[in-house]
């Protein structure tokens, strides 16, 4: 039972790191549209751009505000990117779901999505902001199993 439990604690570790990951790589490759390093038809990118654009447009900002916003963004699924692994890597080698490292990793990943929370508030951008609450409830669900279930 126990090994079961590890596996599913590392898993869950695991497909957030890889989650985070792909996210990080789209809008990677997005930004990279946006500024024309690759193609504007490459096809793996997230298109997140346009609408960080539009949301700052509503409040006639100065053009480098989506970019720092958006610059912003990669920084902190980064961020989120390192951590994860960090936690996953650590509680493969340490045979647990280590708790420090866990905790660490979904503190910045809810801070993000907290964030956008408060960024679609702030933009009006009530469509997307349902996506960003049901990811902070994933990611709290996730952090309480790896607490309320046994080592």
């Amino acid at each position: 039972m126990e090994i079961k439990l590890f596996t599913l604690k590392l898993g869950l570790l695991f497909f957030w790191c890889l989650w985070f990951s792909i996210v990080f790589l789209t809008n990677l490759f997005e930004g990279f549209r946006v500024l024309r390093v690759v193609p504007i038809t490459w096809k793996f990118a997230s298109h997140n751009f346009k609408p960080v654009a539009q949301a700052t447009a509503g409040y006639h900002a100065s053009l480098w505000l989506p970019r720092f916003l958006f610059s912003g963004i990669l920084l902190w699924q980064l961020l989120a990117v390192i951590y994860f692994a960090r936690a996953t890597i650590l509680s493969f080698y340490g045979w647990t779901a280590g708790r420090g490292p866990a905790n660490a990793a979904f503190a910045v990943g809810l801070s993000l999505w907290a964030a956008f929370m408060i960024a679609d508030e702030v933009f009006k951008e009530y469509d997307t902001q349902r996506s960003h609450v049901l990811f902070f409830i994933a990611q709290l669900a996730t952090l309480l199993a790896l607490h309320v279930l046994p080592s």
